[in-house]
């Protein structure tokens, strides 16, 4: 009588179908979703930007911090990834927290103004993460930023 079941080899088999199956409904640590998270983080303070572009081109001078711009103090602006935004001299600088990924958590990112190099009449643009003003432009305050390339949008990189 012959003997039915299933070869060692064959269950080998089936079982590594099953692991790679499993492997690929894992969510992967994909930077896109690092990146997608600072972008919502950005929009954030879209309207603090405007204030300061406001107060630049009436006083012509940047805002010094929170307080002098009469924005919540740097621990109450939140956000699902922000735990605390603080502006200084003009920039604002992002701290990742909250449910933020793991690759950008406890990290920063700067938004910086810039402004065309000896004509304080003209409006500003805004640089952030390792970007670097044009050519006739400079950036305003300091650069703390501190998330790798890797999981900032393009428009931070370069």
């Amino acid at each position: 009588m012959p003997m039915r079941g299933f070869t060692l080899i064959e269950v080998l088999v089936v079982m590594a179908i099953i692991a790679i199956l499993a492997l690929l409904a894992l969510p992967s640590p994909d930077p896109a979703i690092a990146r997608k998270q600072v972008i919502e983080s950005i929009d954030l303070i879209e309207d603090y930007k405007k204030l300061v572009a406001f107060y630049h081109k009436s006083a012509q001078v940047f805002l010094k911090n929170n307080q002098e711009a009469g924005i919540p103090a740097a621990d109450k602006i939140l956000g699902n990834y922000i735990d605390r935004v603080e502006m200084e001299n003009g920039a604002f600088h992002l701290h990742f927290g909250n449910k933020a990924h793991p690759s950008i958590k406890n990290k920063t990112l700067t938004i910086q103004p810039i402004v065309v190099t000896g004509s304080p009449q003209s409006p500003i643009s805004w640089i952030c993460g390792r970007a670097v003003a044009p050519d006739g432009m400079q950036a305003v305050g300091e650069n703390r930023t501190t998330i790798e390339i890797k999981d900032l949008p393009l428009n931070c990189r370069i």
